[in-house]
């Protein structure tokens, strides 16, 4: 389900550009030890921008435990590709003025999109994903919904 927000529906806003878990460099090291095979994957273009960002898998998923990860070389792409670029997390909280706000925070799900309009933080149309949701309901039955939202990537987006 996708969702929109606008400047009218916002109580609170909380916008927070977050690099922490920002990864462009991923080893990944395959076999036991003393027959490791190493597989690597980097890009350039993200170690001149932030510099160099390794994660280290000791591990590696294997094709019937996630087939997105058929290869090493698979799960280091697809780890570069949620984790090249840093992103925004957000917390809103909209308090429910109009039935149709009420049936947007009634239905929404984890991992649902949001879109995003916000203009004094020049934000406009973005698309978000929802990663927490915490209801309250007074004893007027009001709700008041606090969302925390992470920033949808290319591939995330409809």
């Amino acid at each position: 389900m996708t969702v929109s927000f606008t400047d009218s529906d916002y109580r609170d806003f909380t916008y927070e550009l977050n690099d922490g878990e920002l990864v462009n460099d991923v080893i990944i090291i395959v076999g036991n030890p003393g027959a490791e095979v190493l597989t690597r994957g980097y890009d350039t273009g993200s170690i001149a921008k932030y510099g160099r960002r390794s994660y280290r898998v000791d591990k590696a998923i294997v094709a019937n435990e996630a087939p997105a990860y058929a290869t090493p070389r698979a799960q280091a792409t697809a780890i570069l590709d949620r984790k090249i670029e840093s992103y925004a997390n957000l917390i809103i909280e909209v308090l429910n003025k109009t039935d149709e706000i009420t049936a947007k925070l009634l239905g929404l799900e984890i991992s649902d999109l949001v879109i995003i309009s916000q203009d004094t933080m020049s934000i406009s149309g973005e698309y978000f994903i929802v990663e927490s949701i915490e209801l309250q309901i007074n004893l007027k039955g009001y709700i008041t919904a606090i969302i925390g939202l992470i920033q949808a990537r290319e591939n995330e987006k409809p």
